[in-house]
């Protein structure tokens, strides 16, 4: 991991071989941001991988198609979750405050609101 830091750049990990309590803290930051991106992006591939076995998986039974559908619409509810607690609370612990434009916003509220469409239409079909 050092060596990572090493190649980004940063000045403590350049000057002493001993890690300051600045490069501590940095070093915390950084991996509490990746693992906040990583979560996310495992949710999302489930999400993905789902939406896509529902919507591609030749014919179903109505109790399959009420199973994927309520997989999709988890996954679809924990993804929106993930999303306001990582973007409102866990990263702007980490960083200040997250100035997001309307695209980026709209992204991530589009591929919701699309597993979530999907999974409560996979289930009304069903039924």
């Amino acid at each position: 991991m050092g060596i990572v830091f090493f190649l980004i750049g940063f000045p403590e990990f350049k000057k002493s071989p001993k890690l300051t309590k600045e490069a501590k803290k940095d070093i915390t930051y950084i991996m509490s941001t990746l693992l906040t991106l990583v979560v996310f992006v495992v949710i999302v591939s489930w999400n993905i991988r789902a939406s896509g076995d529902l919507m591609l998986a030749g014919p179903l039974t109505p109790q399959m198609k009420v199973l994927w559908g309520q997989k999709v619409l988890t996954l679809g509810l924990l993804e929106g979750l993930w999303a306001v607690v990582s973007l409102k609370w866990l990263l702007p612990f980490f960083f200040d405050s997250l100035d997001l434009n309307k695209k980026h916003i709209l992204v991530v509220v589009s591929g919701i609101v699309f597993s979530v469409i999907s999974g409560i239409y996979a289930m009304l079909e069903a039924s």
